[in-house]
Order: structure tokens, then sequence, then C-alpha cells
């Protein structure tokens, strides 16, 4: 192979392999579930939010310009029965009745890998507001793309489980979290 023949070679190659990049599908926000669990006495409960408005956009060759905002409505909080919601919906918990939303803003996305990305921006849960770095993952199914994230929040940085409910012995200190959101294709 000439060295002409090999440059021209190379150089088509890495353009289309930056054609490849490029188009990359771009992806819209369009729902999102959030779940937790917590520990109350050695024992796990399950819940769920009902409500979470998701908006943003979403596109691996394009980082930089990737944004995603989950705001979650604290009033749909789904723990499984109507006292426990009602406690949670309360001032020693969620106070959904003065902060009405918990707000996830992203700030940067960055590569984390094959199919992994780290999403930093700003949490604000009951009046309290903290950076936070989660690192997300995309899969596809039936529905879509989707770009799910776990990660675990310590409660009594948020004021969340105040008064009697504040000792981690009783409710544990640590929640875990799961977001999924749903991605359909930019138009």
């Amino acid at each position: 192979m000439t060295p002409a023949f090999r440059f021209a070679f190379i150089a088509a190659s890495l353009l289309s392999f930056a054609g490849a990049v490029s188009a990359a599908p771009a992806y819209t926000t369009t729902h999102g579930d959030v779940t937790f669990s917590a520990t109350q006495m050695g024992v796990v409960m399950k819940g769920h939010f009902a409500r979470a408005q998701v908006q943003g956009s979403f596109n691996p060759a394009d980082l930089a310009h990737s944004h995603i905002s989950v705001a979650v409505d604290t009033a749909s909080i789904d723990a499984g029965g109507k006292d426990t919601d009602d406690l949670l919906k309360g001032t020693e918990w969620l106070d959904a009745t003065h902060f009405t939303q918990a707000v996830f803003a992203s700030d940067a996305f960055q590569a984390a890998g094959p199919g992994h990305y780290r999403v930093s921006g700003r949490f604000t849960l009951k009046g309290h507001t903290h950076p936070m770095t989660v690192v997300a993952s995309t899969r596809r199914d039936a529905l879509g793309m989707h770009l799910d994230a776990d990660f675990s929040l310590d409660r009594t940085t948020w004021g969340l489980g105040t008064g009697s409910w504040a000792d981690p012995s009783v409710v544990a200190a640590t929640l875990p979290v799961h977001v999924d959101l749903l991605l359909a294709p930019a138009r």
C-alpha cells in the first residue's frame, strides 16, 4: 500500500467514524419513574412517586448539550398505605404542603464507559439544595430507550425524618433511589 493510498484510507475511515458518531440519535425525555426504599427497624419498605415531570434532551454524541430536569410531586408519594403516605407527606418527612416538589437539574453529562454517564447537577428537596452526581446508564426495551440511575440519599442531609424519626436506628439514614427516564427520538 502506497503512503498516499494509506493516508486516503485512514482519512476516509476517520471521516466515516466521525459521521457515525455525529449521527448518533438524539433523545428527548417523555416519562419518569422514581422509586425508593427505606429500612425501618430492619424492615424494608418500598414506594414510588406517582407524578414526576421530566424535561430535557440527551445525545450520547453531544453530551455538552445534553440536559435533564426531573421534578417530583412530593404529595404523590405512594408507600403502600394511606397512613404511611400521610405521615411521609407531613412536616417531619417531605412537608409536601410547603415543599411541593423535589427537583434535580443537571449541569453536565460526562462519559463514564460504554452506555454509562456521570450526570452532575443540583438537587433540591425540602428547601435544601446540594450538588449531586449520579451514574446513569442507557438500556433499550420494547418501550424504547431508557436512562436509569441508582443512587442513595442520606435523609439527614435533606431534613427528612425529624423529631422522633431522627434516630437512624429507627429509620436508616440511607435511602436507595431508582430513577428510570423513558426517552423518545428527538424530532
